[in-house]
Order: structure tokens, then sequence, then C-alpha cells
């Protein structure tokens, strides 16, 4: 996987409360019946503890780095956490971690972990204010978002971080975007051109300073100093 340092603005287009102690509150308002998103997320609940168990190890190199790039304790969003396998990694690495999943299965399992709340990552500029997070963590938490409404949340990311804030994101980059029929259910996906991807990021007011490809784009950025 190589590395790239790529600044400035790139043609992609979109839109660009307060946290309490101990659990957090629920907010999402999208109805699954008429929404792709929500329709994708609600399938990870026929196999939540699966999925927990299966991924279990992964992105494990990723996490420590992005860990690593912050100082200790530095307050971290996992946004789109599932059931929190990052959020313990986050607190373990002596940080302190606030979780959000549309799933509401995942978000009573990552609750076991650090503080976690029911949030639709579209309406994640109404939970938050301005410069809360040091650090914003989204491991394929956008998958299931169309290109539009990535590039949105991108933007809703940089307002949240504080000045030079940090943030790994990753989507895929292979196949074709549609829905994909699996064995526990079906899901949309929005596959991404990578060079679109990274493009995507630097527009919404970031400094990408390193982009590892494969099967997914992972995109490492910093926000504005």
């Amino acid at each position: 996987m190589g590395e790239e340092s790529i600044t400035g603005e790139a043609p992609c287009t979109g839109t660009a409360q307060s946290e309490h102690r101990g659990r957090m509150t629920s907010y999402s308002s999208k109805d699954p019946s008429s929404d792709p998103v929500a329709q994708s997320v609600a399938v990870y609940s026929d196999s939540a503890h699966d999925y927990a168990a299966t991924h279990a190890t992964k992105m494990s190199a990723a996490v420590e780095r992005f860990a690593d790039s912050l100082p200790k304790p530095s307050l971290i969003l996992d946004a789109g956490c599932g059931p929190g396998r990052d959020l313990a990694r986050f607190c373990a690495q002596g940080h302190v971690a606030r979780g959000i999943d549309l799933n509401p299965m995942f978000v009573d399992m990552a609750n076991a972990h650090a503080p976690t709340s029911q949030c639709d990552l579209r309406e994640i500029g109404d939970r938050f204010p301005a410069g809360t997070f040091d650090g914003i963590w989204a491991a394929a938490s956008l998958v299931h978002l169309r290109e539009a409404e990535t590039a949105e949340v991108l933007g809703q990311f940089a307002r949240l971080l504080r000045p030079c804030g940090r943030l790994y994101a990753c989507v895929r980059a292979t196949g074709r975007s549609g829905w994909l029929d699996e064995p526990d259910g079906r899901r949309w996906y929005t596959v991404w051109d990578g060079d679109t991807f990274v493009d995507c990021v630097a527009h919404a007011g970031f400094e990408v300073t390193r982009v590892d490809r494969g099967p997914f784009v992972e995109v490492w950025a910093t926000g504005g100093c």
C-alpha cells in the first residue's frame, strides 16, 4: 500500500447536542421502509453478535496507528461504531471515545465499551457542536451512503473536529454500486473510484496525508489548523 500527500479542493459536490456523561441519548429520524441506508443498516440486527465475533480482529493495525497519531487523552468519535470493537481499543490506548451508530442493537453492544448513541451519520451535524472532537474514525461506516450524502457527512466531520484534528475514513473501491444480496440480508453499497474519494475528502476541507489502496481506499487526513 502506498502513501500520498494531497491538499486543496477538488470537484466533489455536497452541502457541506452536546455530550453527556454515561450513556448517550437516542437520535434517529430516518424511515427504514423508504431509505436504502436505513434498510442496509437494519440488516445487521439479524447477525449483530456474529458480526461482532467475525470482525473482532479486523482493523487493529489502523486503529493503533490512528490512536498513536493523537496526544493522550484525546476525544475520539467512532462514527458508525458497530458493536464497539474500535471504541474498546481507543479506550485501551488511553483515549476518551464516544460512539454513534444507526443500528440499535449495535448501540446496546457498544455501550459496554464507551458511551454510544443511536444516530444517523447524515444528521450528525445536529448531534454535536462544532469543534467537539480531536479525532473522527469512520471505518467502513460510509459504505451505505450515496456519494452526495458522503460529501455532506465529510463536511460535517470537518466542522466537528477541533483545529488540526485527525480523520480516518474508508470506502469500498471494488465492485459496482448497488444492492448486494448477502447471507444475512440485502444491503446497498456505494463503490468509489479511489481518486474521487480522495478528492472528496480534500474538498471537504481536509489535508489528506496518507492513502492506502486495496479493496477499500483508506484516507488519513488532518482538519484545518
